[in-house]
């Protein structure tokens, strides 16, 4: 019975065009392009090649001199910012581009594979050896801010706490410790040695840029002479390829856009075309009418609660397989004395009073965090790239929403929620992240609720 569904239809004349035959003609054409275009494909291939690793060069160099900038601006600019603040994180940050991003040394190494020994490399290696002695001069500046700021010297990189303070240094106060400090990194001296170091660099990428320059032009008269030979058989080819056009225009395209507009239009497919193509539009009509019995149950099983908008449970238990908890957070919120809401106004009111929350929560957590309601007054919060550092945020955000649904809006009654929250970061099993949070939450509930408990 199938082979009798998907039987082709004839057309007025009693016959069926067959895509196999048509192709073979097209094959035909094609191979007789293909010989009139191989040597000059061949003879193009090598003046490509050498203008593509040519321009690759170019691109490369351009980032490698820009990572230069970007690693010296940014070590200036960090060790300056904690001569000025004293803020940790600036040396963090430091010691992160430094020791770790290492943007000016990789440039350093990819501008040599393409230098090589060259005397602009030397010339940079200079460069590099006079900002590493600049470097000691900042290492001075921060030991000199870490003395006049009380700071624990342990808790500083080795490299710092290994600076000797001169003896005149050492009996400074710490008002004058911290204006040397500053002094060292904006001083005149501070630049010049900056901008020694950056005319050598210079100096460096200008040779590296005319050598690219000289390159690129010479590959590109290369593959111009060969261009003009491809232009005649090129202006040979196009008849035949029009020619090749118009038959898969009638063949192949037309019954194929028709198709399109169909599928689009989530209709089933007209019965035309090719002998193939008769068949696959049959077999497409079968899938079509399976398909449409699915739907229920495929929209049954989406991924978010038709009442309040933000994912259910199944798009909630997905998230937490797939999530990086070891950068996330885990935010659990319990409505407090829901019931009475219920009971007092209705079922109505209470859907009200839910997507009222859902929609507070989602508007006062990130775009990029997933809301979720995992329950019937149950909501969680996956918080996506974030530290233990974020918890006096999440206080203020569960503040924030409670000071929203306590506030009347229209007839809503004003409610408030209870939260408890983890970090992956700290508890690495889910289930017991979970219970933790679950367990936070329920404190908070049991000393009266609209309040946020966070595990640390």
């Amino acid at each position: 019975m199938f082979d009798e569904v998907i039987k082709p239809e004839m057309n007025k004349n009693g016959h069926v065009i067959s895509a196999k035959k048509a192709n073979i003609v097209m094959a035909a054409i094609t191979f007789i392009i293909s010989v009139l275009l191989i040597r000059a494909t061949y003879l193009a291939t090598t003046g490509y090649s050498e203008l593509r690793i040519s321009t690759d060069n170019y691109i490369q160099w351009q980032k490698d001199a820009s990572d230069l900038q970007v690693g010296s601006d940014i070590l200036t600019e960090q060790v300056r910012c904690f001569a000025e603040t004293g803020n940790r994180i600036y040396l963090d940050n430091y010691f992160e581009e430094a020791n770790v991003t290492k943007h000016r040394d990789k440039a350093v190494q990819s501008i040599h594979q393409f230098l090589g020994e060259k005397p602009a490399y030397q010339a940079l290696l200079t460069a590099m050896g006079e900002s590493m002695a600049l470097m000691e001069r900042e290492y001075y500046s921060m030991r000199l801010k870490i003395e006049a700021c009380g700071y624990d010297l342990n808790e500083f990189p080795e490299i710092v706490q290994n600076v000797k303070l001169t003896a005149e240094d050492a009996a400074l106060s710490k008002e004058e410790m911290d204006a040397l400090a500053r002094s060292m990194v904006f001083d005149d001296v501070y630049h010049e040695k900056k901008a020694a170091i950056s005319g050598k660099v210079q100096e460096c990428l200008t040779a590296l840029a005319e050598d690219v320059e000289k390159d690129q032009t010479q590959t590109a008269d290369q593959l111009q002479k060969l261009l003009s030979r491809q232009r005649i058989l090129i202006i040979i080819t196009i008849t035949i390829t029009i020619m090749m056009l118009l038959v898969t225009l009638v063949l192949m395209v037309n019954p194929l856009i028709q198709a399109v507009m169909f599928i689009r239009a989530d209709k089933p497919l007209p019965i035309s075309g090719s002998e193939e193509f008769q068949f696959l539009a049959k077999t497409y009509n079968l899938m079509y009418e399976a398909n449409r019995e699915q739907k229920e149950q495929l929209a049954y099983d989406a991924t978010h609660d038709r009442l309040t908008g933000v994912h259910n449970r199944n798009g909630y238990d997905f998230l937490c397989k797939n999530i990086d908890w070891n950068s996330s957070a885990l935010v659990l919120f319990d409505l407090d004395k829901f019931k009475p809401v219920n009971d007092t106004y209705g079922h109505t009111m209470g859907d009200r009073v839910l997507r009222r929350t859902a929609e507070t929560i989602k508007k006062t957590f990130r775009s990029q965090d997933y809301v979720c309601r995992i329950g019937g007054d149950e909501f969680a919060v996956i918080m996506v790239h974030t530290d233990p550092g974020s918890a006096d945020l999440i206080r203020k955000k569960v503040n924030d929403i409670n000071s929203i649904l306590m506030t009347e809006e229209d007839d809503i009654p004003p409610v408030h929620i209870s939260c408890g929250v983890t970090y992956g970061q700290l508890i690495k099993d889910y289930d017991k992240l979970f219970k933790e949070a679950d367990a936070a939450l329920y404190r908070v509930k049991a000393n009266g609720g609209a309040g946020c408990e966070v595990c640390l």
